[in-house]
């Protein structure tokens, strides 16, 4: 991500879902659309020559879906974030497989999409990765060092280690602080 921009790519085979999401997405300065593109075969190509930041991807399209278009993105190891939106609840399962940074279905709200961009930012803002952020969930959960370590099935020390490197990476001095910057950015 380059001077606060997410560059944006939306792959959907519906005209009206297309513009849909572009006009929500206008509210967001930080948001640059790439592109709109309504073939899956054209959206892959895309997307792999370009590696926007995130990607908005619906489902089920003709020819080649977007759990494929998934698949292929983790192929080429692209670092793009994929934010699944659909009218269908029952590819959740499988969009988590592809590590979706998001799952939403259609009609999306201006709110909840609020909601995802400020958790994408913040995420990259703060570099947390998602061992760290299952830990800052845990904490939140009040578990302590010994109970997140049982649960992950990692050492009472590597969990501490954690600890100071989230509170480095979200600069917050304790773990209060670190409840309230979580839920203040939806990161639980």
């Amino acid at each position: 991500m380059k001077t606060n921009i997410i560059r944006t790519v939306l792959v959907d085979d519906e005209t009206r879902a297309l513009n849909r999401m572009k006009i929500l997405l206008n509210n967001f300065p930080e948001i640059e659309i790439l592109n709109q593109i309504q073939d899956p075969e054209q959206g892959i190509k895309f997307i792999i020559e370009n590696e926007p930041d995130l990607v908005f991807l619906d489902v089920e399209m003709p020819g080649k879906n977007g759990i494929e278009i998934a698949e292929e993105i983790n192929r080429n190891n692209l670092h793009s974030k994929i934010i699944f939106i659909t009218s269908h609840e029952h590819y959740a399962i499988e969009a988590i497989k592809y590590e979706a940074f998001d799952y939403l279905l259609k009609p999306v709200s201006i709110n909840l999409l609020k909601e995802v961009i400020q958790r994408y930012k913040t995420k990259i803002q703060s570099n947390l990765n998602k061992r760290e952020i299952d830990i800052i969930g845990l904490i939140s959960k009040g578990c302590n060092s010994k109970e997140i370590a049982s649960q992950l099935f990692i050492s009472h020390h590597t969990v501490d280690t954690y600890r100071r490197i989230i509170l480095k990476k979200t600069e917050c001095r304790n773990s209060s602080e670190l409840v309230m910057f979580a839920t203040k950015n939806n990161l639980v």
